[in-house]
């Protein structure tokens, strides 16, 4: 195979790629590498070598002589996935039940620096009049600050949006600072936030020929709403994450809408973070910077299928970055850092048994993940979740491991509860939902939030609802519960 083009490769595709698969990645590359869309003679190029991928492994008979001279495929990455559930034995009940997994993926490579991956990162900031003052103050000195923790092989971009976005320093080296700090002095406030402009600028900024061997990472900072494109952005991040771009958002205030920006980033396999000031925003940067260096595996994805009327009802991401994920398949999982686990908790909703059955299927499919630190390989590992299914099974006691992840969120699922409660005028039941909420919290010694969280209530039973500034602070308070040791202090 040696001098052959790699066809899987320049289509971005496993070699057990189905048809949908390549058409998909096809069109996706057509549309960035398109000539009519890029004028640059080296597009030219690019684009009739893609052509010439699609020609070859859309056509099966073709397709089919290329792959036999292809040589063995790779074996896996030293990645392991573990997968422990809450029954061995599923009972036959007549009647709905639920079941957890505890999905785990495990980097056996421990950190070695000559292998991490160059980073690019892009700082999608809102400038539009509310951030006005301390706020945009407060932003241009951190960003300032991060300028200074990049290596010089890395890349950063800075977007600012309003009613329109604007490239304040486009794909560069961190070594010009003196430059680059000049052009964040500049950064002034005005107008409304369309925060949709301020995603598109900023991925294309991250769609940089360089960059796109690198791993790529959005970081969006917003003290506001956007008002009317809030389907398109779910759209557009679903596209960043097919691209390899995740995006993580930081809430600044308590005016932005939380429940927006939690599904956008999910739906790229990031997540949303409260910051209670300004001055805690290099703290997150930080910690995302050291986490990005380290990243053996990134835009992985689980791509399954269950038994009929088996549906996924929640997914939550334990570790690394804390926060709910979208249900729907594919699910982005995230990153997988060297030395270091993912963990994912799945809840499964079973319906009533009818009929003879043996074995209900969770989840069939595969983990879908690229290795940057192998010039962006792609990996896929098959598995299937499902259990036996008896109607009398013996007892057993709950899984540990189980416990220990449901016992770390139960907390965070009593606010949510809350807030649904609030949100369909039940306020009787959100109070008790709260009361129970900060009485296991001062069982823990939590005694600042739990004080939060009753000072709420209060609010709730005068006004019916949560006021801005609890809501968040009591969301993401219990989410918190679940960062690493020391950040809970500095981001909520």
């Amino acid at each position: 195979m040696s001098g052959r083009p790699n066809y899987h490769k320049i289509l971005g595709v496993a070699r057990d790629a189905v048809p949908d698969e390549i058409r998909a990645a096809y069109f996706e590359l057509a549309r960035r590498f398109h000539p009519d869309a890029n004028p640059d003679p080296s597009i030219r190029e690019q684009f009739l070598i893609i052509q010439d991928a699609y020609a070859v492994l859309s056509n099966p008979a073709r397709r089919t002589e290329y792959e036999k001279k292809l040589s063995p495929a790779p074996l896996p990455p030293d990645i392991s996935v573990n997968c422990q559930f809450s029954r061995t034995v599923v009972p036959y009940l007549d009647e709905p039940q639920l079941v957890y997994a505890l999905l785990e993926m495990i980097c056996t490579t421990e950190p070695d620096p000559s292998q991490y991956p160059p980073i690019h990162v892009c700082l999608v900031v809102d400038r539009s009049t509310s951030m006005h003052g301390e706020r945009i103050d407060k932003v241009r000195a951190n960003i300032t600050s991060f300028l200074k923790l990049l290596k010089p092989n890395d890349l950063i971009s800075v977007v600012t949006f309003s009613d329109r976005a604007e490239v304040v320093i486009p794909p560069s080296r961190a070594g010009d600072l003196v430059r680059m700090e000049s052009q964040i002095d500049q950064i002034s406030t005005g107008g409304g936030t369309e925060i949709l402009s301020g995603l598109e600028m900023g991925l294309l900024q991250l769609s940089d020929a360089e960059g796109m061997r690198m791993v790529r990472h959005m970081i969006l900072l917003t003290d506001g709403h956007t008002y009317g494109d809030e389907q398109p952005c779910y759209e557009f991040a679903k596209r960043a994450s097919r691209e390899g771009v995740t995006i993580n958002a930081l809430g600044i205030g308590h005016e932005w809408n939380d429940t927006f920006l939690d599904r956008l980033t999910s739906l790229s396999g990031g997540n949303t973070l409260y910051v209670t000031s300004p001055n805690d925003l290099f703290h997150f940067l930080e910690q995302k910077l050291r986490s990005l260096t380290m990243v053996y595996a990134s835009k992985i994805n689980f791509s399954f299928e269950s038994s009929p009327n088996v549906e996924l009802k929640y997914a939550f991401r334990i570790n690394p970055d804390v926060g709910p994920i979208q249900v729907t398949s594919p699910i982005s999982m995230g990153d997988l850092l060297f030395g270091k686990s993912l963990v994912v908790l799945l809840e499964f909703l079973i319906p009533k048994f009818q009929g003879e059955l043996n074995e209900i299927l969770l989840g069939k499919g595969r983990l879908i993940m690229e290795i940057p630190s192998r010039d962006g390989e792609e990996v896929r590992l098959k598995i299937k979740l499902s259990r036996e299914v008896r109607s009398d099974p013996e007892p057993e006691l709950p899984v540990p491991t189980i416990i220990e992840a449901m016992s770390h969120l139960s907390l965070y699922r009593l606010q949510d509860k809350a807030r649904q409660e609030v949100a369909t005028g039940n306020i009787s039941q959100a109070m008790r939902h709260l009361q129970y909420l900060a009485t296991h919290l001062l069982a823990q010694g939590n005694r600042t939030l739990a004080h939060d969280v009753l000072v709420e209530a209060e609010h709730i039973q005068q006004n019916r609802k949560f006021s801005q500034a609890g809501d968040k602070l009591i969301k993401y308070g219990t989410r918190s519960l679940l960062l690493s040791p020391g950040m809970e202090s500095k981001i909520v």
